[in-house]
C-alpha cells in the first residue's frame, strides 16, 4: 500500500510538472486563434474559445511583419555560432585531453568551466 501511494505521488507530481511546462504553449496556440474581442472581455473564460476561432493573427504575423526574415535570419545566426563553437572546441577539447603531467586534468577543468 505504501509502494501504491509513493508511486501515485511521483505520478501526480509529473503530471503537475507536465502542466505546468506545457501550459505556456496551450496558451500560444489557443491566443493565436482567438479573435480579440475574445481576448479582451474579461466576462469571458480565458482558457477557451468563446467565439469562432480565425486565422486573423496568423495572416497579421505571415503577411504584415517581417517574421519570416527575422526567422531566418536567427537560423543563419544559430547556425554560424555553432559551427564557429565546434570549430574552435573540438580542436580545444582534443589537445586538452592530450596533455600530459600532473596539473593537467585541474587546468583541463580549469578551463572548461571558464
Amino acid at each position: 500500500m505504501r509502494r501504491f501511494f509513493r508511486e501515485a505521488g511521483f505520478v501526480g507530481a509529473l503530471a503537475g510538472l507536465l502542466v505546468f511546462a506545457a501550459f505556456p504553449f496551450y496558451w500560444m496556440v489557443i491566443t493565436a486563434f482567438k479573435r480579440d474581442s475574445d481576448l479582451y472581455n474579461l466576462d469571458f473564460n480565458p482558457f477557451v474559445f468563446n467565439e469562432p476561432p480565425t486565422l486573423e493573427h496568423i495572416d497579421l504575423l505571415f503577411n504584415q511583419t517581417a517574421f519570416v526574415k527575422w526567422v531566418e535570419n536567427s537560423l543563419i545566426i544559430g547556425v554560424a555560432v555553432v559551427a564557429i563553437t565546434l570549430v574552435t572546441a573540438i580542436p580545444a577539447g582534443y589537445s586538452l585531453a592530450r596533455m600530459g603531467g600532473r596539473k593537467a586534468e585541474g587546468l583541463g577543468i580549469g578551463i572548461f568551466l571558464t
